[in-house]
């Protein structure tokens, strides 16, 4: 054999060996799909009402292979910030990306579009479905051309905070939707809280706020860790970290 052929059958082996090695990691034959979204607070002050918003986005692939046997047929990746609503010398409200039903447990589950219960029959043409993978595309290209709004309900709020001291982030403190006037003092209510998909850029600007942010790209948690370390159980607002307010671009 030639060198000439040497070099080819290499390079196919090569080739062969990333499609096989993509194939049973990933295999995905759908493309993925983007969604952003807006969350928007508006709180009523004795001072006035004042609001705030985030647009965050989410990646969604639809891996196959072997990535898909394991369990993983959707895989989602946040990007964005959570909502700054600043009350004057109330304080700043914050939302973040836990729900209140996963805070002590596993975490997370609160992005802007997963708040908001779009029903999905009304976003569809009666085309027929092969799969449930298939059927949540579709429902995401809907989002994506109606571009729905949804008020959300208490319930489905996520978590809301404040901190203490803006540069200490164990200064946090959670917050009731229903009673912000404890946090906030009296007349502070929250007045609405909507979702809607949209094609705005993602927010940014929130480590301005909470400058802390600024100094990790990754994920610590909000109480030094040698602290929690101390402790047999752990209150709620114990389980946040930087993620649950900023999520960077991977």
């Amino acid at each position: 054999m030639n060198l000439t052929a040497k070099g080819c059958l290499t390079v196919f082996v090569a080739a062969a060996t990333l499609a096989l090695g993509w194939w049973v990691l990933d295999g995905s034959t759908m493309r993925p799909r983007v969604i952003r979204s807006r969350l928007t607070l508006v709180v009523d002050t004795p001072e006035g009402e004042r609001s705030g918003s985030s647009v965050t986005q989410e990646a969604i692939s639809f891996p196959g292979g072997l990535t898909k046997a394991q369990g993983w047929a959707i895989w989602p990746e946040l990007t964005g910030e959570a909502v700054v609503v600043d009350l004057g010398n109330r304080g700043i409200l914050f939302s973040t990306f836990e729900s209140r039903s996963s805070l002590s447990r596993m975490g997370g589950g609160a992005y802007n579009a997963g708040l908001a219960s779009f029903p999905q029959r009304k976003f569809g043409d009666g085309r027929a479905m092969t799969g449930s993978t298939e059927q949540y595309a579709f429902y995401l290209d809907n989002l994506n051309r109606i571009k729905p709004e949804a008020t959300l309900t208490s319930e489905a709020l996520p978590v809301l905070v404040r901190f203490g001291d803006l540069n200490d982030p164990a200064s946090v403190a959670l917050v009731d939707p229903q009673d912000l006037a404890a946090s906030f003092g009296p007349g502070v209510v929250l007045k609405s809280a909507t979702v809607q998909i949209t094609d705005d850029p993602i927010t940014h600007g929130i480590d301005s706020r909470l400058p802390w942010l600024k100094s990790s790209s990754e994920a610590p948690t909000l109480f030094p860790l040698d602290y929690l370390l101390t402790l047999k159980t752990l209150s709620p607002a114990q389980h946040l970290r930087f993620t649950d307010f900023r999520r960077l671009l991977r």
